[in-house]
């Protein structure tokens, strides 16, 4: 791994109460282990609902450390991790309260998805969520269950997933928990029919076998199943692959799978929070490091599972330990008699480091990440990193394209290329391709950058001024910027500056995007040879 120097380090103080945001059974799992770890706990929720979806009662929750807030919506949080300064509201009445972290359990609805499957909800056709609710009564639709089938004996149950939606962990053990339930009921069977199974979730692989065990049948049909409903009948029909024949089922009662549904109240939460979301709404961001508990700001969680939020409360005592907490002071600096307060920075940063101070911007030492897109985008050039500045990275970029003509006295004919490559990516891929032996061209350097997103104009047009031929920018592929979108913001610079050159008659060709994993050496060098080949072209 690529280290990074790390300059001046301070200690900050870190609040030790933790608030979490929604009272479902999740965020109550993350909050009871967050109490046990010795911070106090306030959660957002109805102390009724908690008592039903955790199975305990409020008083123990609050015997052990946590305080459920009743009736309470969160109106604004501002502030930084560790010191998180949450406004609140009761009764339209407002107090603040500081948070260290911030847990968010979010709350989704769902939406039947029968129609998918040509089926019309009746007492024999019910969602997984009408289901649920009948399994957990000592209701008449219970007992229907329980003596619906032929000559009143238990009735036979189909669960119907994946093939109207992908499936994915959450809705997997829904159905497992549902099935084993029906199997364990005298006289009755439970038959699954799944597009997939996705067990990566924690207890799920062990669920599954426990069902397989009890005698849940599951079936994995290549294509959806062909369902009928009839006044009294229903049939279930797939392919077989291994008879090669119709396989046929006339179960007593059809359950149909559901989709989740993001509620335009968790939309609004993620606002408040500046925490990013899928291309769906979901949280937390569709970003390999996200998972499984991370947000885009430090210091805030997302919990969507048990796995999650035990994931959260370990992090939660990582980060916030005895309530002190060392970090580097100056990642980032403002000059507060260039600011012009245009709140570029704080637009563009990921993080959610900026605010105000003394009437400039100021960058919190906890929060910031050291990315740079801020420094890139500020009109001003108020913004340095301490060790990436405009001045030691401009002394890099001749020190590059000097390297690379150096080099060249035996291969004139090659070009000279400077690639700007992220720390986080493409610099480790380059690193193992030195390693392991790729060729790449004599005349090729490298600028190392904290994140594409600090590769500004000035610096791409800097290198060509320099006497480089050809200019590479190498970030992080989308999804994997630790940054959430270096990338993009890297990718946008390139595409003006391609403009820029076309209409200048050098040809667009000379400078390029590329994305690159740091495990990806052999890539890495086959793409830098390719462009030089362009370039000699």
């Amino acid at each position: 791994m690529i280290t990074e120097n790390c300059s001046n380090m301070v200690d900050i103080s870190i609040s030790k109460d933790v608030l979490v945001i929604g009272a479902g059974s999740f965020g109550l799992q993350a909050a009871g282990q967050i109490a046990a770890q010795g911070y106090k706990v306030s959660v957002i929720g109805a102390k009724t609902a908690c008592a039903r979806q955790s199975g305990c009662t409020s008083e123990m929750l609050e015997k052990g450390g946590v305080n459920i807030m009743q009736d309470v919506s969160i109106e604004a949080l501002a502030g930084v991790v560790g010191d998180f300064r949450a406004t609140l509201t009761k009764n339209n009445e407002k107090v603040e309260s500081i948070f260290g972290a911030v847990v968010v359990a979010p709350q989704y609805s769902y939406s039947p998805l029968n129609a998918k499957y040509g089926l019309t909800l009746n007492d024999k056709v019910m969602t997984l969520s009408q289901f649920e609710a009948i399994i957990s009564s000592d209701s008449e639709k219970m007992k229907a269950i329980q003596n619906g089938g032929e000559g009143g004996a238990g009735a036979n149950v189909a669960f119907l997933m994946g093939f109207a939606q992908e499936g994915e962990p959450l809705l997997t053990g829904r159905v497992l928990k549902g099935a084993l339930a029906v199997q364990n009921m005298k006289g009755c069977k439970a038959y699954i029919y799944a597009g997939n199974v996705k067990v990566g979730a924690n207890g799920l692989e062990r669920l599954f076998t426990q069902g397989r065990h009890a005698g849940v049948v599951c079936f994995k049909p290549s294509e959806t199943p062909k369902v009928q409903q009839g006044t009294d009948l229903l049939k279930i029909t797939i392919k077989d692959p291994v008879v090669r024949s119709d396989v046929e089922l006339t179960p007593d009662f059809i359950v149909v799978e559901e989709g989740l549904v993001v509620d335009k109240q968790n939309l609004d939460l993620c606002a408040k929070l500046r925490v990013d979301t899928d291309l769906d709404g979901f949280l937390p961001s569709n970003n390999v490091h996200r998972f499984p508990a991370k947000s885009n700001r430090d210091g805030i969680f997302v919990v969507n599972s048990s796995l999650d939020a035990t994931n959260a409360a370990l992090r939660v005592k990582e980060l916030i330990g005895d309530g002190t907490k060392k970090v580097v002071a100056d990642r980032a600096k403002v000059d507060e008699n260039l600011c012009v307060i245009c709140l570029t920075c704080y637009r563009s940063c990921p993080h959610g480091a900026i605010f105000w101070q003394n009437g400039a911007a100021a960058i919190s030492p906890a929060a910031c990440q050291g990315c740079g897109i801020c420094a890139s985008e500020c009109p001003m050039d108020a913004i340095q990193l301490g060790e990436f500045t405009d001045e030691s990275l401009r002394a890099n970029i001749k020190d590059a394209v000097v390297s690379a003509q150096a080099t060249q006295k035996d291969a004139k004919s090659e070009p000279t290329i400077v690639a700007f490559c992220c720390k986080n990516s493409a610099l480790e891929a380059f690193e193992s391709a030195k390693l392991f032996g790729h060729e790449m061209p004599v005349g090729f350097k490298i600028v190392k950058v904290p994140c594409a997103g600090k590769v500004d104009v000035e610096f791409i047009m800097k290198a060509f001024v320099d006497g480089a031929d050809g200019v590479m920018v190498a970030a992080c592929h989308e999804g994997n910027c630790k940054a959430e979108r270096g990338n993009t913001y890297a990718k946008w610079r390139v595409n003006e500056i391609q403009k820029r050159l076309e209409l200048m008659g050098f040809g667009k060709n000379k400078l390029t995007f590329t994305t690159i994993a740091s495990n990806m050496a052999k890539e890495f060098a086959c793409k830098v040879n390719d462009f030089a080949k362009s370039l000699e072209g």
